[in-house]
């Protein structure tokens, strides 16, 4: 085996860091690594394979010799001690060590705080494209000003070796906490809503991880969720005519090569196609599938076959995991796992928004524990047991009196006292959602089915929009969009969570409603019914009224066989509308 001095410099890169990796985790490493270099791969694994044979001193060079020929290099294998000066800091101690150099506590001598440096590989500074795009990196990096984001606070370069100075961060990797298995669901919800919003700062910024992952997200011992990693092995899209320093980036990525960790790549990523903030969504989408269940999204026996089922499959759903997860927190993870990115969340602050709404929404408070989950049990089942004894008298009531009586309201009960106009949109569950058209607000809300204070909704992503209908499964909404000259207006679908709305092909409207199975859609115009597909597409008039007659608020019937309408002398708003 023979390796020469150029490749030994980006082989011992790759060995430091795969050292630092459990065996499990190593051949994803390598693979995703030397995409582009089969040879290499195959001299690492011998070298990783000598491993056990050669100690705790592989990598010093006394060790390497047996390996490999021996190489000149001005490689520093040295730790620095404690009081060595870089600049203007004074080491303190050494934290850790790994392929991209090591981390040490420094004092900052002007400003007498601790700070956090990052030696890197003098091979950085003789590769100048890489030394230059480091620099670049570093400095969009810093220019990511962000609780969620490790603040970088100065780079240099000592004897030939770059360094960058941060924050100094105490915790663990969330890849260090996820070996004790998976976290509580607000946890791992929080850790979601945080990294997301660190990333949506980045991508404003122009900037997209694109190696998002558990071992590239700090917990700190304050709760703050910390993205790392920002610029130094990343190469990010230029922002055109900017004065930032992102706008000197310019992607150097060959064609088809492969940039990221297996198992958090993303589709596009794994083709070897360019990746947008969309990736980021993706590697998030798996990280909270991880956090949620224990287990990666995507692991197969081999890279292979884990990017093959990036590509062709799905993961397991979470609820066939973990039942502890609510349906409403499982669509979001599957959405952020979609194999084409026109069906993730389209923004970060999106992903962000719909987490944020679950934590306030209510849902979570059926998985609070398991002191909850058995009372909830128990007073299931006496619910349960109610309404089999109601069933029961009812149909002992109907045989003995053999006729029906007129059904009338016995009692009601009034679930909001704020006085303000209201319509119902519609029912998901234990959540009753309306339009509000009070004085005081204006927009969609929503309010528990057994009453209080409704909770205000801002999803309806542009004015003049109004919410016509909840969808079946509870995932989407039908929007309508002001009405023209002739009563109607263009159509679109928003996801409950909220994100961008879907304009329903070209239709047009002034009321709608799903089917009971969410596979078809009914509108009504002025004075017709239509029914399309969900999409909008197929669109065909099944009604139209002679004038001057005003069609509105269709519902269909619960078998989807019929649909009921509304058909009267004069147009008014209809409800919802």
């Amino acid at each position: 085996m023979t390796l020469t001095p150029e490749r030994w410099q980006r082989a011992r890169d790759v060995l430091h860091e795969a050292m630092q990796m459990d065996e499990e985790e190593r051949s994803d490493f390598l693979d995703s690594q030397c995409a582009s270099d089969p040879s290499l791969r195959a001299e690492l694994k011998e070298l990783l394979a000598a491993e056990g044979e050669l100690g705790s001193s592989f990598l010093a060079e006394p060790a390497i010799v047996h390996a490999v020929p021996r190489i000149e290099t001005s490689e520093r294998t040295s730790v620095l001690p404690s009081g060595a000066k870089l600049g203007s800091y004074v080491v303190q101690s050494l934290l850790g060590a790994g392929g991209m150099g090591e981390v040490y506590r420094a004092r900052d001598a002007s400003l007498k705080r601790d700070v956090a440096i990052k030696v890197l590989p003098a091979s950085f500074s003789r590769d100048p494209d890489r030394l230059r795009r480091f620099q670049l990196e570093a400095e969009a990096a810093a220019a990511l000003n962000h609780p969620n984001i490790l603040s970088i606070f100065a780079i240099g370069q000592q004897d030939d070796s770059p360094y960058i100075v941060t924050e100094l961060l105490e915790g663990e990797t969330l890849r260090e906490r996820l070996r004790r298995g998976a976290l509580k669901l607000r946890d791992a919800i929080d850790i979601a809503i945080q990294t997301a919003k660190g990333l949506a700062a980045a991508h404003e910024k122009g900037i997209a991880h694109r190696d998002l992952k558990p071992e590239n997200l700090f917990l700190a011992k304050d709760g703050r969720v910390k993205i790392l990693d920002f610029g130094l092995a990343k190469l990010m899209q230029p922002t055109t005519g900017s004065d930032s320093p992102t706008a000197s980036l310019r992607d150097h990525t060959d064609a088809g090569r492969v940039l990221g960790t297996v198992g958090y790549m993303s589709p596009e990523q794994v083709r070897g196609q360019p990746a947008d903030t969309r990736s980021d969504i993706f590697a998030l989408g798996c990280v909270l599938y991880e956090m949620l269940t224990g287990k990666r999204a995507f692991r197969k026996p081999s890279s292979v076959e884990t990017m093959n089922a990036i590509l062709n499959e799905d993961p397991p759903a979470v609820s066939d995991i973990t039942r502890t997860v609510p349906p409403a927190l499982e669509r979001v993870v599957h959405r952020c796992l979609e194999k084409s990115p026109d069906r993730r969340f389209q923004s970060a602050s999106d992903l962000a928004f719909a987490l944020d709404a679950l934590t306030g929404s209510g849902v979570l408070s059926d998985h609070a524990g398991p002191a909850a989950k058995s009372t909830a049990k128990s007073r299931r089942s006496l619910i349960l047991l109610l309404a089999t004894a109601a069933v029961l008298l009812a149909g002992l009531a109907f045989f003995w009196r053999r006729a029906a009586a007129v059904p009338r309201v016995s009692n009601f009960v009034q679930l909001t006292h704020d006085g303000q106009p209201k319509s119902i949109i519609g029912v998901d569950g234990s959540r009753l959602y309306l339009n509000v058209t009070g004085r005081d607000y204006s927009g969609m809300a929503e309010v528990h089915t057994s009453g209080g204070a409704y909770k205000k909704l801002p999803i309806l992503p542009a004015p003049g929009m109004r919410a016509l209908a909840l969808s079946p499964d509870g995932s989407s909404f039908l929007l309508g969009q002001g009405l023209d000259n002739t009563g109607v207006g263009p159509l679109w679908s928003v996801a409950a969570l909220g994100g961008s709305p879907r304009r329903l092909a070209d239709i047009q409207g002034n009321s709608g409603n799903w089917s009971p199975d969410g596979k078809k859609l009914t509108y009504t115009t002025s004075n017709s019914v239509f029914v399309a597909n969900a999409d909008g597409s197929g669109s065909r008039k099944v009604v139209s009224l002679a004038d001057p007659v005003y069609v509105t608020n269709p519902i269909w019937s619960p078998d989807g066989s019929r649909i009921r309408f509304i058909a009267s002398k004069t147009f008014d708003t209809p409800s919802g509308f």
